[in-house]
């Protein structure tokens, strides 16, 4: 690998080539193509974004056949974009990674098309330069040929241009993170989503996705709420303090009191013990999303939201997740289980994203369904199952509630603006939403 352009990066370290090697990889996946991208600038457009202080080497440290990709370091450096992004970025390997391999992949694809397409033969010509200035084993300098002013002119605008989108990606990385659960304490394995950051990116450009991230991360109490069930249990963690008379948990301290005294305190259960517990796992949460053609627009949009903060909830409690669809008919069952690796979570998101609205509406054939794949199916230890509809059906009252009764399940329905009455008599819980904002999801992720 040829010599970078940063202070303390060794470019021979393994590590180091491996970043270089794995952003090479994934613009081969996005564009379609193989660009000899020289490796030392791909490292460099991700060390930027991760090192807390990165110091690029003096100008006249850089030769001149590297004074083009120089300019754009020196750049993204001093954005103010990038300065402000700077708490989530450092130490991130997937955001870094993201915002490398977005910034260089739109900074090709934009000069590209303006050699392609540009009217001025001046400025295809600047972008033909640039892109043989950026590409391995081409020592034409980009800086020194051609009109020096449309060079700079045309580097600044297509910069920006790929800064800016490069950006967006990273805030989808983001959303992606702090929604699911990837980055914070207590969470178990982290979903970071770097060995996947190709499929993330590639979800990045379908709008419904974009939508439902951008709202559920204007949340800032998303995450917040987390279930605990705990059960006393004598070797488990201690939690306070209570008088009794189990000696296994007696603290040491009333042994030191005179025989007779330690005595009267134990017939009369006035010993201080340790007050121990154990947390008991949650059960899966099983979810029935309506996406009949009533449901289309705003709600189903609202509806998929809420898919994703109860996952994300799920995430959290160490619970399993099932979900489906229904309109006339109920739709495959999706599972994403307590330990799924990033891959799993991707295709649940990217399944939401592309669902649409459309069908009639048969609650009772859903629930049923439901009831079934907890009795003889896929699914165990289902104890709660969560609807989210529209629909003014008429309800199997007997069959529902004796399916639920079999599933040993209760039903927490959620109605989108409209009343069912006879889904409010065969529910356990019963919810009407009207707003469709922040303030009714957390009623629904928090009940």
């Amino acid at each position: 690998m040829s010599e970078g352009y940063l202070r303390g990066v060794d470019y021979e370290d393994p590590i180091v080539k491996y970043r270089g090697e794995r952003i090479s990889h994934t613009l081969k996946k996005l564009i379609g193509k193989d660009l000899p991208v020289e490796p030392a600038f791909l490292v460099d457009s991700y060390y930027t974004h991760y090192l807390p202080l990165p110091i690029m080497r003096s100008e006249e440290e850089v030769s001149d056949e590297g004074k083009l990709m120089y300019k754009f370091l020196e750049m993204t450096l001093s954005s103010d974009a990038v300065l402000s992004n700077r708490n989530y970025s450092v130490a991130n390997s997937a955001v870094s990674m993201a915002l490398s391999i977005s910034y260089v992949q739109n900074l090709i694809e934009e000069l590209e098309r303006i050699r392609k397409t540009s009217q001025s033969k001046e400025e295809r010509e600047a972008a033909e330069q640039i892109l043989n200035g950026m590409m391995r084993g081409n020592k034409r300098s980009g800086t020194q040929q051609g009109n020096q002013e449309s060079m700079e002119k045309l580097m600044k605008q297509v910069h920006e241009k790929a800064m800016s989108k490069a950006m967006e990606d990273a805030n989808m990385v983001k959303s992606m993170q702090r929604i699911i659960g990837g980055n914070g304490a207590g969470t178990g394995s982290m979903l970071n989503f770097e060995g996947d950051i190709h499929e993330v990116l590639r979800l990045s450009k379908i709008t419904e996705i974009k939508k439902i991230l951008e709202f559920l991360s204007g949340m800032q109490k998303l995450g917040s709420f987390t279930r605990k069930v705990s059960t006393r249990y004598s070797k488990g963690e201690l939690y306070g303090y209570e008088k009794g008379s189990d000696l296994e948990r007696i603290v040491p301290s009333e042994l030191s009191m005179p025989d007779e005294i330690f005595y009267l305190k134990l017939a009369e259960a006035e010993t201080l013990l340790y007050e121990k517990q154990i947390r008991e796992s949650l059960g899966p949460l099983y979810l029935l999303l309506d996406k009949s053609g009533s449901m289309d627009g705003e709600k189903i949009l609202w509806a998929k939201a809420v898919a994703l903060a109860l996952y994300s909830r799920a995430r959290r409690e160490n619970r399993d997740f099932y979900m489906r669809f229904f309109d006339n008919i109920p739709y495959p069952l999706i599972k994403v289980m307590k330990n799924a690796k990033s891959k799993d979570v991707i295709k649940m998101i990217e399944y939401i994203g592309k669902i649409r609205g459309g069908g009639g509406t048969d609650i009772s054939r859903s629930v049923l369904s439901a009831c079934e794949d907890i009795r003889e199916g896929p699914v165990k230890g289902v104890s709660e199952i969560i609807l989210l509809t529209d629909g003014e059906d008429k309800i199997a009252e007997t069959a529902v509630r004796r399916s639920l009764k079999d599933a040993k399940s209760t039903l927490i329905s959620v109605m989108i603006r409209g009343d069912n009455n006879d889904l409010r008599r065969v529910s356990d819980n019963y919810f009407s939403v009207y707003k469709l904002d922040h303030e009714d999801l957390l009623k629904i992720v928090e009940a």
